[in-house]
């Protein structure tokens, strides 16, 4: 896995937390790690207590983690893989857009939402550009942030919910 620092240097990390164990037919290994990870990420502590509650209660299969700012968020980032990374926009020192630019830099694959009290027609082109799977503004209602992170999920393949 490639990381990448607030500064741009490439480094490796090899990642070696996963459980495995012999296929079916004994070659080879299936990946036993079921759980789904999700960072969300806003400078607000109340706004990151609420969204890991409320996603939390969705699925026993979720693993949260929570981030204050960007640079924080980045060091997740590179010590692990996650599926979903749901960020506000405008935070202290690397803003919202900033920390997509290095998940993209870094993975492709991993599912970003944008939050914001700003709205999000005046990020629409940058969204676009960054493949954000979705904008949604602030006050947010848990089940809307429930349905868009089930949606989001489903569309990569990765499912989980009661």
């Amino acid at each position: 896995m490639n990381t990448l620092s607030d500064d741009g240097e490439r480094s490796t990390l090899v990642v070696i937390n996963a459980i495995f164990r012999k296929s079916p037919r004994g070659v080879g290994k299936v990946r036993m790690d079921r759980c789904k990870h999700i960072l969300v990420v806003d400078d607000d502590e109340r706004v990151l207590f609420v969204l890991r509650r409320a996603l939390m209660r969705l699925s026993d299969g979720y693993e949260i983690v929570t981030a204050q700012n960007g640079r924080e968020a980045l060091d997740e980032i590179n010590a692990r893989p996650f599926d979903l990374v749901i960020t506000d926009l405008r935070m202290p020192g690397m803003d919202g857009v900033g920390l997509t630019e290095k998940i993209r830099a870094l993975s492709s694959d991993t599912v970003v939402i944008w939050i914001t009290a700003y709205g999000c027609h005046k990020v629409e082109a940058e969204a676009a550009r960054l493949s954000v799977y979705e904008c949604l503004e602030k006050p947010l209602k848990v089940t809307e942030i429930r349905r868009v992170v089930q949606e989001a999920l489903r569309s990569t393949g990765v499912t989980l919910g009661r």
